[in-house]
């Protein structure tokens, strides 16, 4: 949304003052463009720079709501990443406005000063000046006014970067892709893959240990099962729902983490279980009667994930089959959650950390908190909890 300076409402204009008086800014004159952006979760914007002659060198961004992570790169790729905290003020000018592309990656988390933080819905009010002249700053071959020539700017891209040291969590906030790239978005991406598929390998023998007791409701609904039904029990950890009715079931079972299906095994040498991932399942098409995926939807961080993996149980199951799916809900009284995307805490007890690991080692190593009272190392998981009537309105799609 774009509104011009007539239309400024008056709560901005404090604001305003106080951006009015900024080196650079006081000069330029007052601004009287305001572009207004909405960006939730997940969102981001591709690399580009803002076209010279419709406004005047200095404008500035605003960030309510959230903070996030802004990248830029030069015309001779060198790469800096700033992190925009909630209520800060960016200002663009000189050769950051008219020669260096910036960016925002889709994902749904940053990582800052080391630690992980989750993205919330964010508006971005961006003010301007409207030029009356053509541009004639020196960078010309980002210029529209002084004959931009597209070629010319790729040949000065493929040049090798200036020689300029770039620390290193710099580098790792660019390569931490929480949603994949556009062309992946039906792949897991490293959100999945560092706080799903790596914790549940690292806890199986403990989270086993404490997933011992079939759910009721789970229990009941399998014990309903009419003779000669086949079974998938996709996400079946360690098989604690194999055994169940099982003069009139045969089941079959798989899971993502290899730790699980081995315990799965160990636990009874007939469970017919195999590690596969949801989203692509090594299975024929309407080849099961029921399915189960109890708590494995709520592991995907992206609403194009959370679809596919619906649409595999789709596939496989038979015409007139059921499905039996259960996900953690916002609305629960046994936790309080503010937001959907959240890390919930895995307590691993020392005994069950690989002996030849040193706990301090891992706790360096790893984004993990060492909690010596407990003695327990705490993980984090990756949960997306789900909103009343959200996974109804997924199915849709």
């Amino acid at each position: 949304m774009c509104i011009r300076d007539r239309d400024l409402p008056d709560f901005l204009q404090a604001i305003l003052q106080r951006i009015h008086t900024l080196p650079g800014i006081k000069e330029q004159g007052p601004f009287d463009q305001l572009t207004v952006n909405d960006y939730y979760p997940g969102d981001g914007i591709p690399p580009h720079f803002d076209t010279h002659s419709p406004f005047e060198e200095f404008f500035v961004s605003l960030s309510i709501g959230s903070g996030v992570v802004m990248s830029f790169r030069s015309y001779q790729n060198e790469q800096k990443h700033l992190y925009l905290p909630r209520r800060s003020l960016v200002v663009f000018a000189g050769e950051a406005r008219y020669a260096w592309q910036h960016s925002i990656s889709q994902r749904k988390l940053d990582k800052v000063d080391g630690q992980l933080a989750f993205r919330r819905r964010r508006i971005s009010l961006t003010f301007r000046r409207i030029k009356k002249d053509p541009c004639k700053c020196p960078f010309p071959f980002y210029c529209d006014s002084q004959g931009y020539d597209p070629v010319l700017t790729k040949q000065l891209s493929d040049k090798p970067a200036k020689e300029k040291k770039i620390k290193e969590e710099e580098v790792k906030l660019d390569e931490f892709v929480g949603e994949g790239q556009v062309e992946d978005e039906l792949k897991p991406g490293e959100l999945e893959k560092k706080y799903v598929y790596e914790i549940y390998d690292k806890i199986a023998p403990h989270f086993s240990h404490t997933r011992y007791k079939p759910w009721p409701k789970v229990e009941g609904f399998i014990n309903s099962l009419e003779k000669g039904t086949v079974l998938a029990d996709l996400g079946c950890g360690n098989g604690k729902y194999f055994g169940i009715n099982s003069e009139n079931v045969y089941a079959i079972g798989s899971d993502r983490s290899i730790g699980l299906i081995e315990l799965a095994k160990e636990k009874d040498s007939n469970n017919q279980v195999f590690a596969a991932d949801s989203l692509r399942l090594p299975m024929r098409d309407e080849c099961v009667d029921v399915i189960l995926s109890i708590a494995v939807v709520h592991h995907f961080s992206t609403r194009a994930l959370r679809i596919q993996a619906l649409r595999e149980l789709n596939r496989i199951l038979r015409v007139g089959g059921k499905i039996f799916i259960q996900v953690w809900a916002l609305e629960q009284d046994e936790r309080k959650f503010e937001h959907q995307d959240v890390f919930v805490p895995w307590h691993l007890q020392y005994k069950y950390e690989d002996e030849e690991e040193n706990i301090n080692e891992v706790i360096k190593e790893k984004d993990v908190i060492n909690d010596a009272e407990k003695k327990t190392i705490v993980y984090k998981r990756y949960y997306h909890v789900f909103q009343k009537g959200e996974l109804e309105e997924l199915f849709k799609d």
